[in-house]
């Protein structure tokens, strides 16, 4: 039998480590009981969920890969016993990897598709539903600045993350009223580990602000478009102004 929580419930895809791990501390820092899905973090998975119920907070961690089906089904599965409901989903699962066109192979097109794109569509589809069938609840995607400006050398990163914003906009549609579906869109906000010095250099210079964000500004968006209640179909760039810069 589903046990419900007093505290809000929220879920979150590739919660363990880096921009995910930022997110799901912000999320439990402001009372919320916290189910975490992890592809290959165990070891960073078991150590957060420690530390954030040394906060007085209750949490899932569980495995799966949000690009399957089934394992998304667990998930939520396990959510909804564990917690008895589900009041926000943070899509944040993904996968950034170059690919300049003149080497793209079908083999990465697919993959980094399913990565990014998959991994946002079918958890929002099963969580979704959930939330309009109980009458309320709240969506947030992790897209990325080059849904709208693009990086150089991403082509299929580009296209992912696009895919995600028109998923965010007709969902927000589809499950409204009850439910609200926004996004945020990081700029160069936690570089990959395999850019170089003068690639994060070149990246900041084309801010407006021009420095590199923290994770915490993302998170920080991620609950402003949770407890606004009246913002939907929203793409919030978190980006330093990267969108108007060079």
């Amino acid at each position: 039998m589903e046990e419900q929580s007093a505290r809000p419930v929220a879920a979150i895809t590739g919660g363990a480590r880096r921009l995910g791990g930022t997110i799901s501390r912000a999320l439990a820092r402001a009372g919320y009981d916290v189910a975490i899905n992890y592809f290959e973090s165990a070891a960073l998975a078991e150590q957060l969920r420690r530390e954030l119920q040394a906060l007085g907070v209750r949490v899932l961690c569980e495995q799966g890969d949000m690009s399957r089906r089934a394992d998304v089904e667990r998930f939520f599965h396990r959510t909804v016993t564990e917690f008895g409901r589900v009041d926000l989903l943070v899509t944040n699962a993904g996968w950034f990897e170059r690919t300049p066109l003149e080497h793209l192979t079908d083999e990465q097109w697919e993959r980094i598709q399913q990565r990014n794109l998959a991994t946002t569509w079918l958890p929002v589809q099963q969580f979704g539903l959930r939330m309009r069938a109980q009458g309320y609840g709240c969506i947030v995607a992790i897209a990325d600045v080059a849904a709208l400006r693009p990086w150089r050398g991403y082509l299929a990163y580009n296209v992912a993350k696009a895919g995600v914003v028109a998923l965010v906009q007709t969902l927000a549609k589809e499950l409204a009223p009850a439910v609200r579906v926004n996004a945020v869109a990081p700029g160069p906000v936690w570089f990959p580990e395999d850019f170089a010095a003068e690639q994060r250099q070149r990246e900041i210079e084309r801010t407006l602000l021009r420095r590199e964000g923290r994770p915490e500004n993302v998170a920080d968006a991620v609950l402003f478009l949770a407890r606004n209640d009246y913002v939907t179909g929203v793409i919030l760039p978190v980006d330093g102004g990267r969108l108007h810069g060079g």
